[in-house]
C-alpha cells in the first residue's frame, strides 16, 4: 500500500542509466532503422516463414550448465540513447553458462543501457587450458519482425565526424575479423584486441574507437553498441526473473482493445481511456500467450503466459508474471490483481492502491469475437474522483514501491474486439486544405483525414493505409530522398507508419519543400490524395480526390476568428498577444489561397490600426494598415505590437480588437467581415469611462480555477486601480 500525491508526485517508469556524456547522432548509418518500410506486397505466409527462420537464430533461452555471472568492472562503451548514440563507462552483469564440450554461451554480451536486443545468448569456445574464449563473429543479437532483419555481432571500429557543424560519428565493420578473444585470469575476464581512449568529462576523441560491435545484417548499419577494454570481475549469481520477449510459436489472434487506465506520469497520478491492440497467440497444451495485457505498459512489448480452456473460453493467467525487469537494477514490473482509492484531504487529492492477495489469477473469457475481463469493478464514465475507484490489472514495482498503472473496463465491457483483417476497399479521404507558406519558409503542406472505415463503413486497421500525392491530369508524385531526410530511396506511396520527426510526414499532412508560387510550381490546377488498403498481398484504393486550388478566381473570403488577446503588461511588458486563424475557404466553401490574402486589425469603433515601421523594423519600411502574405508575422498571431494597459500612453484599446481579411486576384480585393473579440466586458468599459483605470484583468472558470485565457463560459474578474472589482461572464 502506497500514498501517491495525485498531480504532483512525479514517477521515472524505466531503468536506463543517465550516462554523463553527451550525446551524439549517427552520421552514415542508422542506429535505429525508425523510417525503413516493409514491401507490403509480402504475403503474410512468406513473412511468417522468414520470421520463423531467422528466429532460429537468435537463442533466447538460457543453455544448460553451470551458470556464473560476471560484473562489468572496467571499459567503456557506446549505446543506444533515445534517438542518438551516449557514450558512458560499463556497468551492470552479464551471465555466463559453461557448458559440457568446453562451450561457453554469454548473455547480453555487449554493454547495451537501453536493453534494445532483449535477453539474447551467444557461442563461444573455452580453450582445453581454460585460460580463453573466443566467440564467433556473425551470431545474431536480436531479429527485427519489422525489418526482416537481424543485428549479429562484428568488429568494428567508430570515428568521430561533423556534419553541418553538428558531431556524429562514422562506423565500419571489420570484415576482417572472424571471431574475438576474452583471457581468463582466475576471477577475472578481459576482453582483448581493442582499443579506444580512456578519457572522462568531454573528450571528444573518446568517440574513436575499436571494439567489439554489431551491425544491421541487411545493409550493414550500425547496431548501435561497441565496447572496448572491457573488464569482467565474478560476482554472485542472482536468480533472473523470465521475461517473454519473443513472440511464441502459435496461431495469433488481434483484438482492439478499450477500458481506462489510471497510471503514473510526469504529472503523478493520472488517468485516460485508450483504444489500442492487443495479441493473443494459442501455443500447444492449451498455452496462451497475451501481448501487453497492460496498454500503459506496451513499450516493454513482452508476453505473459496463460491456460485456456476451450469449453468454458476462461483464460486464466497467473499473478505476479514480469513484463520487465532490469538485472542491473535487480527491478521489474510485474502484472498483478488490486484496486485503487481516492480520497481528498485539506492538502488535496491521494490515492491508496492495494494489491489483493487471495487473488493468484487473472481472468478472461472469450465469447464469440469478444474478450472480456472478468472481476472489474469502476465506471470510467463516472465524474471525477469516482472514476479513480476501481479494480482490475495492477502493473507493480517488484519492490513494491509504486504501482505504474492500472486498468479496468465498466461493467459488460468489452475488453477487447477481434480485429478481423480482410482486404477492403477504403472509403475517400476528405477535409483536404492547401497551404501555401513560401513566403514564411518556402514549403507548402497539403492537409487531409485519412478513413477510418471502408465504403461500407466497416473499421480499417490504420497501420495497413498507404496514399498518394496526384497533381494535375492524375501525375503521381514523387517524394525524393534528397529533399527528405526521413525516406531512404524516391517513393510515390507513404505508408501510414512514415510519421516524421521533422514533420514532413504525418497521418494528417504532406509538405512539399518549395512553393507553388515559383518558377516551377508543384502544380497548375489541382492537387490530390488516393488512399490504398493492403491486407495479405490485396491492394484495394480509394477514388483520387483532388482540390482545385490553380486558376483561382476573386472571391470574398470567410471571416477569420478572433480567438484570444493576452496581456503582458502586468508582468512588467509593454505588449500584448491577439490570437486569430486565418480562412482557408471562401465563404460559399471554396478554397482560397493564402498567398493572396492580407489583414488589417481593428479597435474599438473600427478605429484602423497602424503597424508602425519604427516598431516592425525588420518587417516593414513604411508605416502601414494592411498587412500582404509577403510579410505575414504569424498566420495565427501577431505579437507585440502594443499592451492595452498603458504606464505612460493611453490604452490600445479600451474593449475590443477585431481583424479584417482580404483576398486580392488579378487587382480584385473583397473583404471579410471585421470580426472582433470583446476583450473587456461592457461594465469594464463603463468604469473606464467614469475615470477609472484597469490595474488587472483574471479570467477563472466555473470551478472557480484561474485560467491564462478565455476559454468557453469564462469568469472576468476586473480590478482597478482604486481596489474596486468587477466580474462579468462571458463566452469565448
Amino acid at each position: 500500500m502506497k500514498k501517491l500525491l495525485l498531480l504532483l508526485a512525479v514517477m521515472a517508469l524505466g531503468f536506463s542509466a543517465q550516462a554523463d556524456m553527451i550525446s551524439l547522432q549517427n552520421a552514415n548509418q542508422r542506429h535505429v532503422k525508425k523510417t525503413q518500410t516493409v514491401n507490403p506486397a509480402v504475403s503474410q505466409s512468406v513473412a511468417e516463414a522468414m520470421q520463423a527462420n531467422q528466429r532460429m537464430n537468435v537463442i533466447t533461452t538460457q543453455p544448460e550448465g553451470e551458470l556464473r555471472t560476471y560484473a562489468r568492472t572496467g571499459g567503456q562503451g557506446i549505446f543506444p540513447n533515445q534517438d542518438q548514440l551516449g557514450l558512458d563507462v560499463q556497468s551492470g552483469k552479464i551471465d555466463m553458462v559453461f557448458a559440457e564440450d568446453n562451450v561457453v554461451y554469454l548473455k547480453n554480451i555487449l554493454f547495451n543501457f537501453s536493453s534494445t536486443y532483449g535477453s539474447s545468448w551467444v557461442q563461444g569456445t573455452l580453450s582445453e587450458d581454460g585460460t580463453t574464449i573466443t566467440v564467433p563473429m556473425g551470431q545474431s543479437i536480436y531479429w527485427s519482425d519489422y525489418y526482416q532483419s537481424e543485428i549479429v555481432l562484428c568488429m568494428g571500429s567508430t570515428e568521430l565526424v561533423y556534419v553541418d557543424g553538428q558531431p556524429g560519428i562514422q562506423f565500419t565493420a571489420d570484415e576482417s575479423v572472424t571471431e574475438v578473444t576474452y583471457a581468463i585470469d582466475g576471477d577475472k575476464i578481459t576482453l582483448l584486441g581493442t582499443e579506444g581512449s580512456d578519457a572522462t568529462g568531454h573528450d571528444m576523441d573518446r568517440w574513436n574507437a575499436y571494439g567489439l560491435s554489431c551491425c544491421w545484417s541487411d545493409d550493414g548499419a550500425f547496431g548501435g553498441c561497441l565496447e572496448w577494454n572491457t573488464e569482467l570481475t565474478r560476482t554472485e549469481t542472482t536468480v533472473v526473473p523470465t521475461v517473454i520477449y519473443n513472440q511464441p510459436e502459435g496461431e495469433m489472434v488481434t483484438y482492439n482493445r478499450a477500458g481506462m487506465s489510471i497510471f503514473t506520469g510526469y504529472f503523478g497520478v493520472q488517468s485516460s481511456s485508450f483504444a489500442d491492440k492487443m495479441n493473443l497467440v494459442y501455443g500447444t497444451d492449451g498455452k496462451v500467450y497475451i501481448q501487453n495485457p497492460l496498454w500503459w505498459n506496451k513499450s516493454y512489448n513482452t508476453w505473459v503466459c496463460g491456460d485456456y480452456d476451450p469449453e468454458t473460453g476462461i483464460i486464466s493467467v497467473p499473478v505476479g508474471q514480469y513484463l520487465m525487469y532490469s538485472e542491473d537494477a535487480e527491478l521489474g514490473v510485474q502484472l498483478l490483481w488490486g484496486h485503487s482509492i481516492l480520497y481528498q484531504d485539506a492538502e488535496g487529492y491521494y490515492m491508496y492502491e492495494y494489491f489483493i492477495d487471495d487473488v493468484d489469477e487473472i481472468l478472461y473469457k472469450i465469447d464469440g469475437e469478444n474478450l472480456y475481463l472478468l472481476g472489474c469493478e469502476g465506471d470510467p464514465n463516472a465524474e471525477f474522483p469516482e472514476y479513480y475507484n476501481a479494480t482490475g490489472l495492477l502493473g507493480h514495482f517488484s519492490d513494491g514501491s509504486n504501482m505504474t498503472c492500472l486498468e479496468y473496463v465498466g461493467p459488460d465491457v468489452p475488453y477487447g474486439t477481434l480485429l478481423n483483417l480482410r482486404p477492403a476497399v477504403p472509403a475517400n479521404p476528405f477535409n483536404l486544405t492547401w497551404q501555401d507558406r513560401g513566403t514564411t519558409d518556402g514549403t507548402t503542406v497539403l492537409n487531409f483525414t485519412l478513413p477510418t472505415t471502408d465504403v461500407d463503413g466497416n473499421i480499417i486497421e490504420q497501420e495497413f493505409i498507404s496514399y498518394s500525392i496526384f497533381i494535375d491530369d492524375d501525375q503521381i508524385y514523387t517524394f525524393d530522398a534528397a529533399s527528405y531526410g526521413s525516406i531512404d530511396v524516391d517513393i510515390t506511396e507513404v505508408p501510414y507508419s512514415l510519421w516524421s520527426n521533422y514533420w514532413n510526414f504525418t497521418p494528417t499532412q504532406v509538405t512539399f519543400f518549395r512553393t507553388n508560387h515559383c518558377d516551377d510550381p508543384i502544380f497548375e490546377h489541382r492537387i490530390g490524395i488516393q488512399v490504398y488498403y493492403t491486407v495479405g498481398g490485396v491492394k484495394n484504393a480509394s477514388d483520387i480526390v483532388y482540390i482545385n486550388a490553380g486558376d483561382l478566381e476573386p472571391a470574398v473570403p470567410a471571416n477569420p476568428e478572433a480567438s484570444a488577446w493576452y496581456d503582458y503588461s502586468e508582468y512588467g511588458s509593454n505588449y500584448g498577444n491577439f490570437y486569430f486563424d486565418l480562412p482557408t475557404t471562401d465563404v460559399d466553401g471554396n478554397y482560397i489561397d493564402q498567398y493572396y490574402l492580407s489583414y488589417s486589425i481593428y479597435l474599438d469603433d473600427d478605429q484602423i490600426y497602424t503597424f508602425r515601421a519604427s516598431d516592425f523594423p525588420n518587417e516593414l519600411t513604411e508605416d502601414v494598415t494592411e498587412i500582404p502574405s509577403s510579410i505575414f508575422f504569424n498566420s495565427w498571431n501577431l505579437s507585440s505590437f502594443g499592451a492595452n494597459l498603458y504606464f505612460d500612453e493611453a490604452p490600445l484599446f479600451t474593449h475590443q480588437v477585431g481583424i479584417q481579411v482580404f483576398y486580392t486576384i488579378d487587382g480584385v480585393k473583397n473583404a471579410s467581415d471585421i470580426v472582433y473579440l470583446e476583450v473587456f466586458p461592457v461594465s469594464g468599459v463603463d468604469e473606464l469611462n467614469a475615470g477609472k483605470q484597469i490595474a488587472d484583468v483574471r479570467y477563472y472558470n466555473l470551478a472557480g480555477q484561474e485560467m491564462k485565457l478565455p476559454s468557453g463560459l469564462t469568469i472576468q474578474v476586473t480590478t482597478f486601480t482604486d481596489g474596486t472589482r468587477t466580474a462579468t461572464k462571458v463566452i469565448k
